[in-house]
């Protein structure tokens, strides 16, 4: 592989937060835990909840929101996240990030601003 085919890989597999990849090159676990007492869901959701709060960046709110639909949060549950984390993380964190949780729940929060009538 040219180097510049290796790179434009590597960002590409990263910009897609390609977990395998992330784990083989870079040593970085971004999967569950093995031993957690924690069910699979309420770690998901916690795991949300931190990337809002440190102000992580679209794609992996997004990503984030993603597994813990996968792990079978509800999107009230996801939703709830915002709600319960907006006293520590801030109001400005969690409103930045609503788009992007929308997003991965499929709604168009943009499109439900412009629309005044639709709930």
């Amino acid at each position: 592989m040219s180097q510049t085919a290796r790179f434009q890989e590597t960002l590409r597999r990263l910009a897609m937060i390609d977990e395998a990849f992330v784990e083989d090159q870079a040593g970085l676990r971004l999967g569950q835990a093995t031993e957690l007492v924690l069910d699979p869901k309420t770690a998901a959701l916690l795991q949300l909840g931190v990337s809002v709060a440190i102000g992580s960046p679209a794609v992996c709110i997004e990503w984030s929101a993603g597994r813990a639909l996968v792990a079978g949060a509800t999107d009230d549950e996801i939703a709830d996240v915002l709600l319960a984390i907006a006293p520590v993380a801030g109001l400005g964190r969690v409103v930045c990030a609503a788009p992007d949780v929308a997003t991965a729940l499929g709604y168009d929060v943009a499109a439900a601003l412009d629309d005044p009538g639709d709930p």
